[in-house]
C-alpha cells in the first residue's frame, strides 16, 4: 500500500494544491527519488502523504464523476434522465439496480481507496513521530487529524451508498489498518450502529488534534465537530448530537451568507467559496490546461460529475436544442412542484405569429415577474428553485463567448417535441440543473472539468439538525432555527421575524398537499435548502422515505414507473469484493 501511496503522491499534489492550497506549496523536483524504505523522514514527506488522500476525493469513481450522477441523483430523482436507452441506468432511478452494475460499483473501490490512504498516512504519522524533533508535534498533529478526519469522510459515504440504513443492519466493513497479508484483508461487514461509531471516533480524534489548524482549505476542527453532530444524529444519540451541534452554533463563528452570495456560491466563483457558513468542502478547480485537466480517469484537480447534467441551449442561427455536455440528464420535473413552481409547460405557451413560434408576451412577464419578486409573490415559487435550477427561455449560458438562452432538455427545434421521447408537450418542463453546474462554456472549452467546490456540511445543515433535536423538547426554539434557513433563502435577516415565518412545525410548506413534505417545514426545508448538493438521498435513508417518495415522483425516463422497494436503500456491493474477502461476515446486500 506505500508503493501506491507513493505512486499517486504526485498527481494528488498537483490534485490538492490547485484546489485548496497556494501555487507555490510544494515541488517535488524528483519523483524518483521516494522509496518505501526512506520514506517517511520529513514533515513535508507526511504532508505529500495527506495530500494522497484529499486527492482520492477527485477520483473518477467519487466525487470525479460517479457519485452525483450515476447514483444519489438517480436514487432520491434530483434528476430524470433525458437519454433513456440505458436500461441498467434506469433501473437505478426505478429500483431494479442490478449486481455487478458499473454506475453503481466504482464508487466502492474508490471511495476504499480514500480509506486505505488515510490508514497508510496514520501509520507513516506513527513511524514519523518517533525521530520527530518536538518542535514539529502540533503540524504532525494536525496531519493526523486532517487524516483521521478524511478517514471518517470516506467512511459516511460509503455507508450512505451501501450500508444498510437500520442501526442493526449491515453497515460496511472496518478497516483501520493497511493490511500486511491477503488474509488481513477479509474483514466482515460492521453493523450500521459500529459503521457510525467508526466515524465517530475518527472525528473525535480529529477535533482535538486539529487545534490551530486555521485553513478553510482543509480540515479544521469545526469540521470535525460538525460531522461529529450529524454522525451522531444518524446514528440516532439525538443527545450528543445536541452538544455538539450547540457548540457550533455558538462557538465556531460561523454565519449564513446573504441570499445573493448564497445564490452565487455554488458555480466555481472563488469569490463565493470557502464562505461563512460552510464547515467543509472538497475544493475543485477547473484548470483545462494542465496535462491531466481532461475529465479523464486521471485524477485532476475538479470534477466532472455535472459532464452528466449539463444544460441544453437555444442555437439562435437553427432553433435548434443543443447540448453542453453529454446532458443525459435533467431535474426531475416533480420537483418543481415541490418547489411550489405551478405554471403550466412552456409548450401550452406558445403561438405561431406570421408562421413564426413564439412564447407569449404575457408567459413571459409571468415568468421574469417570478424572478424579479421570488419569495414576494404568494402564488410564486420557492426562491431556491432558481439556485438549484436553470430556466428555459429565460436563463442564459455562455458558449464560446456568447450568451444563449436555456432550453428544455431535449434535442430538435426549440418548439417541437418528437412523439419519439415519449413526453407529453402538456407535461414537459425540463429544467437543467444549476447547482455545480457550467455555465461559461461547453465541456470541450473546459477539457470536461468543472471547478465547483462540492459542500459537505453548512451551517444551514446545523440549524435545520438542531431543530430536529430540539422540536420535542423545546419547538420553539427549533421552530426559529428552520425559520433562520427560511428567511435567508426569502431574502430577510436569519436573526429577525419576517412575514415568511412559519407558524409552526406543522405549517403549509411549498410542497403541494399531496406531497408527505406539504406539512412538515423542517423536512422540507431540508430539501429544499440542500437539492442539487447530493444530500437528499441521506435523509431518504436516514428517516425511510423510500415508499413516500417514489409515491410523489412516481416515473421517470418518460414513463417507466418507479416501483419502490426496500434493498434499495442500499446498493450491491461490487462482486470482485467477494473475491479477495472471504470472510464469512462479508456478505451481499439483500436482493442483489
Amino acid at each position: 500500500m506505500m508503493k501506491k501511496i507513493l505512486a499517486a503522491i504526485t498527481v494528488a499534489l498537483s490534485t490538492f494544491c490547485l484546489s485548496g492550497c497556494k501555487e507555490t506549496y510544494l515541488d517535488l523536483k524528483d519523483t524518483g527519488s521516494i522509496s518505501p524504505a526512506d520514506f517517511p523522514t520529513s514533515l513535508s514527506h507526511l504532508d505529500l502523504m495527506l495530500v494522497s488522500v484529499y486527492g482520492v476525493q477527485h477520483e473518477w469513481g467519487f466525487l470525479g464523476h460517479y457519485w452525483h450522477g450515476y447514483s444519489v441523483f438517480c436514487l432520491d430523482h434530483t434528476v430524470d434522465l433525458q437519454w433513456r436507452g440505458d436500461e441498467s441506468w434506469i433501473g437505478i432511478c426505478i429500483g431494479t439496480a442490478r449486481l455487478g452494475e458499473n454506475k453503481v460499483q466504482q464508487q466502492w473501490r474508490d471511495i476504499q481507496k480514500g480509506i486505505y490512504f488515510a490508514n497508510s498516512t496514520l501509520e507513516a504519522i506513527q513511524q514519523y513521530r518517533a525521530i520527530a524533533p518536538v518542535s514539529e508535534k502540533q503540524a504532525i498533529d494536525n496531519i493526523e487529524g486532517q487524516a483521521l478526519f478524511l478517514r471518517g469522510f470516506y467512511l459516511w459515504h460509503l455507508q450512505t451508498l451501501y450500508g444498510q440504513p437500520n442501526l442493526d443492519g449491515m453497515g460496511v466493513p472496518i478497516i483501520r489498518s493497511v493490511p500486511k497479508e491477503l488474509k488481513a484483508m477479509s474483514v466482515p461487514r460492521a453493523t450500521t450502529r459500529d459503521s457510525y461509531q467508526a466515524m465517530i471516533e475518527d472525528f473525535k480524534k480529529a477535533e482535538k488534534l486539529l487545534e490551530g489548524q486555521n485553513s478553510n482549505r482543509r480540515a479544521t476542527k469545526w469540521s470535525a465537530k460538525a460531522a461529529l453532530a450529524k454522525t451522531y444524529l444518524f446514528a440516532e444519540k439525538p443527545d450528543s448530537a445536541k452538544i455538539y451541534l450547540e457548540d457550533c452554533i455558538k462557538n465556531s463563528g460561523k454565519s449564513l451568507v446573504t441570499f445573493d452570495h448564497y445564490r452565487n456560491m455554488f458555480n466555481g466563483d472563488t469569490k463565493f467559496e470557502y464562505n461563512s457558513e460552510s464547515f467543509y468542502e472538497v475544493g475543485n478547480r477547473a484548470s483545462p490546461e494542465l496535462t491531466h485537466n481532461n475529465g479523464s480517469r486521471s485524477q485532476n484537480t475538479g470534477s466532472t460529475v455535472s459532464l452528466l447534467y449539463t444544460p441544453f441551449y437555444i442555437d439562435n442561427v437553427d432553433n435548434e436544442r443543443k447540448a453542453m455536455g453529454y446532458s443525459n440528464q435533467f431535474m426531475h420535473d416533480r420537483n418543481l412542484v415541490r418547489f411550489g413552481y405551478t405554471d403550466v409547460p412552456p409548450f401550452r405557451a406558445m403561438e405561431s405569429v406570421n408562421g413564426t413560434w413564439k412564447l407569449k408576451d404575457d408567459y413571459l412577464t409571468q415568468q421574469r415577474q417570478r424572478r424579479a419578486q421570488a419569495g414576494k409573490q404568494a402564488d410564486g415559487p420557492d426562491p431556491r428553485l432558481y439556485v438549484a435550477a436553470l430556466q428555459p427561455f429565460i436563463d442564459s449560458v455562455k458558449v464560446y463567448g456568447k450568451f444563449y438562452k436555456v432550453a428544455q432538455a431535449e434535442f430538435g427545434k426549440w418548439y417541437t417535441l418528437d412523439p419519439a421521447t415519449g413526453l407529453s408537450a402538456n407535461d414537459f418542463y425540463g429544467w437543467p440543473l444549476r447547482k455545480n453546474q457550467y455555465l461559461d462554456g461547453k465541456l470541450e472549452e473546459t477539457k470536461n472539468v468543472a471547478g465547483a467546490n462540492f459542500y459537505f456540511i453548512r451551517l444551514a445543515d446545523i440549524y435545520l439538525m438542531y431543530a430536529e433535536v430540539m422540536k420535542a423538547t423545546d419547538p420553539a426554539l427549533a421552530l426559529e432555527y428552520v425559520n433562520k434557513v427560511k428567511r435567508r433563502a426569502y431574502g430577510y435577516n436569519p436573526n429577525a421575524a419576517s412575514p415568511v415565518d412559519y407558524p409552526s412545525l406543522s405549517a403549509r410548506t411549498k410542497a403541494p398537499a399531496d406531497d408527505h413534505l406539504a406539512n412538515d417545514p423542517i423536512l422540507y426545508e431540508r430539501w429544499a435548502e440542500f437539492f442539487g448538493e447530493a444530500k437528499w438521498w441521506e435523509d431518504v435513508r436516514r428517516l425511510k422515505l423510500g415508499p413516500k417518495e417514489a409515491a410523489f415522483f412516481k416515473t421517470v425516463a418518460a414513463g417507466r414507473k418507479i416501483v419502490w422497494r426496500d434493498e434499495h436503500y442500499a446498493m450491491p456491493i461490487p462482486p470482485l469484493e467477494f473475491e479477495t474477502n472471504t470472510n464469512p461476515g462479508m456478505k451481499q446486500n439483500p436482493g442483489y
